[in-house]
């Protein structure tokens, strides 16, 4: 029974993932991108394949994009309520 009680509970903390905003705006930025690095067109007389967006610049906008939401996230954590203790106050599960 215990195996059970670990699935649902695992199930409902990635449904919960899923309806925070934060997953829902990655997730509004990174299928275009992703869409970007995996289509493309082909240049003369279809020898030659070019990608939208190029692999190392959609790699660097995901990444970017990931760092930059969870920096903002560390930010209004620490200013709404004037703590700066780092390990004591992170929640991710918040």
């Amino acid at each position: 029974m215990e195996w059970k009680k670990f699935w649902r509970l695992w199930i409902q903390k990635i449904l919960r993932n899923i309806a925070s905003v934060k997953y829902q705006w990655l997730l509004f930025l990174y299928v275009p991108v992703i869409y970007g690095m995996l289509n493309g067109k082909w240049i003369n007389n279809d020898t030659m394949w070019i990608p939208y967006i190029s692999p190392a610049l959609g790699l660097g906008f995901l990444g970017g994009g990931f760092v930059t939401l969870a920096i903002s996230r560390i930010y209004v954590k620490t200013q709404l309520n004037g703590e700066t203790d780092y390990d004591s106050h992170l929640d991710t599960d918040n």
